[in-house]
């Protein structure tokens, strides 16, 4: 290990925490444009399925539902990988605030792909000294998704997409 100063430490984990705030908040920009695309086109697609005459329109409300819930999927899946990137930036971030429970004193910059790898991969309680957050990628996953700044709009359009499905079905 290279011997720096603490000045140059501090500068070193002061741009990694940057670059790595502005990586995270990125994760909830394209979240957000890809739950507008998703509504947009569910809206769309259901008042099609209304105003076609074809017999096989109710198959679109449950392509719809399916695919509504890949998304679903896919953003909890992100909101994993942001969570092993938000470990890294709370330790920097208690680094700056001198916080005595941090469990790394002196974190060494340019550690962010190894961190990344340690969080994501057994999600250590890297930070604070708290077990419960020592979890299976599958029970992370599962937390995840059945957050509300995940889930909405997805549970909204499954739900409508199967009363389309129903009110289709009922009334061809």
């Amino acid at each position: 290990m290279v011997a720096l100063s603490d000045q140059e430490r501090r500068g070193f984990l002061r741009d990694e925490y940057l670059l790595l705030q502005n990586h995270y908040e990125d994760f909830d920009r394209r979240s957000l444009t890809i739950k507008g695309w998703i509504a947009t086109g569910a809206a769309a697609a259901l008042g099609i399925s209304f105003s076609s005459s074809n017999r096989y329109t109710y198959f679109v409300p449950i392509l719809v539902a399916i695919l509504t819930a890949a998304f679903w999927y896919l953003e909890a899946y992100w909101k994993v990988f942001q969570a092993a990137i938000g470990d890294r930036i709370r330790i920097i971030e208690a680094y700056f605030r001198q916080d005595k429970l941090i469990l790394e004193k002196n974190p060494s910059p340019f550690q962010a792909f190894h961190q990344f790898a340690a969080s994501y991969k057994h999600h250590p309680e890297l930070y604070e000294k708290d077990e419960g957050r020592r979890q299976s990628k599958l029970r992370r996953l599962r937390r995840q998704a059945l957050k509300s700044y995940v889930y909405m709009p997805y549970a909204v359009i499954i739900f409508l997409s199967m009363v389309s499905f129903v009110l289709l079905l009922t009334t061809r």
